[in-house]
C-alpha cells in the first residue's frame, strides 16, 4: 500500500507540473533557457608583464559552464584524451554556431594540428577537420593562432601573430595583392602597424557598411611598448604592408595609451600611464544599432606591459575600457573616447579572454588566478571568470559576485583563458 501511495503521489505530481508547465506556456510567462559559456584553455595571453602558462602546461580543455548560475556543465571536450590532435595542441578560440562550434587550434611543434575544427556539440569527441590549408596555417613556429572571426558572407579570418588570414567557405587561403596573406604588416602601415606585426591578438569584424558584402576587420596589437599596443581598422579589401590607405582607422600612431582616458562616472584614480603603456589582452565589438551615433563600442581589456605594474595607484596599468568605433564610410572608421569602466585590480588582474551576452547585457571577463602577482603559473591556480551586467549607456560595468568571490572559481580545467564563447 506504501508503494501504491507513493506512485500514486508521482504520478499526481506530475500531472501537476506538466498542467503548471502547460498553464505558463499558455500564458507566454515560461522563461527561456539560460544561455552557457564555453572556455578554452590554450595559450592566453595576459600581458607582456604577465606569465602565463605554457602550451605544455595549459589545461588544454574546453569547458562549458551556466552563464546565470556559474555552475559547472562539464568538460566539453578534452585534448589530452584521444587521438584528434597530438601533445602540445591547445585550443586558442571558439565560435559558437548553434549546434556545433568551430575551433581553432595551435601547436608550434607539430604544425599540422593548426586547424579549425568542427565539433558537433551532439558528439564532442569527434573532431571534423573544418580548415587546415598548409599556405594559411603555416609552419613557422612563432606564427602563433591567436584569434577567429567569421564574416556574414562564410568566410572566415584568423591572426597568426604576425599576419592575418583570410579563408573561402570550403577553408581555401584567399590572397591579398598577390601571394600575401589578408592582413600583411610586415612593416609600417598608415596608423595600424609601426612595424612589423608581433601580436595581432584578438580579431573582430564589423557588420558590412551599406551595400557591401563584407565587414572591416576589427583588431588589437598587443606588445611590450606604448608604440605597439594600439586598435586598428583594416579595411573589408585587407591590407598590404606599407599602403596606408588599407588602414581604415586607428588608435594614434603612438599607440593606445597615449590618447586622453576618462573615467566612467563613480570612479576615480590615475588616468595616465607608464612610458611602456598598458598590454592590450582581449575585446568584444558590441554593435549599437541606430539611432545610436556610434557604429559600435568596443570593450578592452588592459594589463601589465612590464612585470612592475601591476596596480593603479599611479598609474593606470589593469583594468577594462571602453572604445567609440564609428564607420564614416565604406573606407573610413574611427577609434575613439576611452572610459575606463573598471579599475580595481583585486578583481580583474592579468584579464586574457572576454565574452558578451547580449540577451543579458552581461559581459564575462578570464582572470589570473592569483591577483597582482606577476607570474600565474607560478601558484598553480586555474584562471577565475568574473562576471559584470554592462550598461554602454552610462556607462559602468556592475560586478555580479556572491561573498565577494569570482562568478567561477579557477580550476584545473582553467589553466589558462585563452577563449570565451557564448553558446547554448
Amino acid at each position: 500500500m506504501g508503494r501504491k501511495f507513493i506512485y500514486g503521489l508521482i504520478a499526481l505530481t506530475t500531472m501537476i507540473a506538466t498542467a503548471t508547465s502547460c498553464q505558463k506556456a499558455a500564458n507566454n510567462t515560461t522563461v527561456a533557457a539560460a544561455n552557457s559559456i564555453y572556455v578554452a584553455s590554450g595559450a592566453c595571453y595576459s600581458g607582456s608583464g604577465i606569465t602565463t602558462y605554457t602550451a605544455t602546461t595549459a589545461s588544454r580543455a574546453v569547458t562549458k559552464w551556466a552563464t546565470d548560475s556559474g555552475v559547472s556543465q562539464g568538460v566539453f571536450t578534452d585534448l589530452n584524451i584521444g587521438s584528434n590532435v597530438s601533445v602540445n595542441t591547445v585550443p586558442q578560440d571558439l565560435i559558437d554556431k548553434g549546434d556545433h562550434l568551430l575551433l581553432l587550434t595551435e601547436n608550434a611543434v607539430t604544425v599540422g594540428d593548426r586547424k579549425i575544427f568542427k565539433i558537433v556539440k551532439a558528439n564532442p569527441g569527434t573532431y571534423i577537420t573544418y580548415a587546415n590549408d598548409p599556405s594559411a596555417f603555416t609552419i613557422t613556429p612563432t606564427h602563433i593562432t591567436r584569434s577567429m572571426a567569421q564574416d556574414v558572407d562564410g568566410t572566415m579570418i584568423f591572426s597568426k601573430s604576425l599576419f592575418a588570414e583570410r579563408l573561402n567557405t570550403l577553408g581555401v587561403r584567399i590572397t591579398k595583392g598577390g601571394a600575401n596573406p589578408w592582413v600583411n604588416a610586415a612593416a609600417g602601415t598608415g596608423t595600424c602597424f609601426n612595424a612589423a606585426a608581433t601580436q595581432i591578438q584578438k580579431i573582430a569584424l564589423m557588420s558590412p557598411f551599406t551595400g557591401m558584402l563584407q565587414g572591416k576587420l576589427i583588431y588589437i596589437h598587443a606588445g611590450a611598448t606604448a608604440l605597439t599596443n594600439r586598435i586598428g581598422i583594416v579595411q573589408r579589401t585587407g591590407l598590404v604592408s606599407t599602403i596606408g590607405a588599407d588602414c581604415a582607422g586607428s588608435t594614434p600612431a603612438s599607440g593606445a595609451s597615449t590618447l586622453a582616458h576618462a573615467n566612467a562616472p563613480g570612479l576615480t584614480g590615475p588616468i595616465i600611464f607608464s612610458a611602456t603603456g598598458d598590454s592590450l589582452t582581449s575585446m568584444v565589438f558590441i554593435p549599437t544599432p541606430a539611432p545610436a551615433v556610434t557604429t559600435g563600442k568596443l570593450i578592452v581589456s588592459y594589463s601589465s606591459s612590464v612585470a612592475g605594474n601591476l596596480d593603479n595607484n599611479t598609474n593606470f596599468n589593469v583594468g577594462i575600457v571602453m572604445w567609440d568605433i564609428t564607420e564614416t564610410s565604406d573606407t573610413a572608421a574611427t577609434v575613439a573616447n576611452p572610459i575606463i569602466l573598471w579599475r580595481d585590480e583585486s578583481v580583474v588582474s592579468a584579464p586574457s579572454a572576454m565574452a558578451f551576452d547580449s540577451s543579458t547585457n552581461s559581459l564575462f571577463v578570464a582572470v589570473g588566478g592569483s591577483p597582482t602577482l606577476a607570474s600565474q603559473s607560478a601558484q598553480n591556480f586555474g584562471y577565475n571568470i568574473e562576471k559584470f551586467t554592462l550598461n554602454v549607456s552610462t556607462p559602468s560595468l556592475t560586478r555580479v559576485a556572491t561573498n565577494n568571490q569570482p562568478f567561477i572559481v579557477g580550476n584545473a580545467y582553467t589553466k589558462c583563458i585563452s577563449s570565451m564563447a557564448i553558446g547554448n
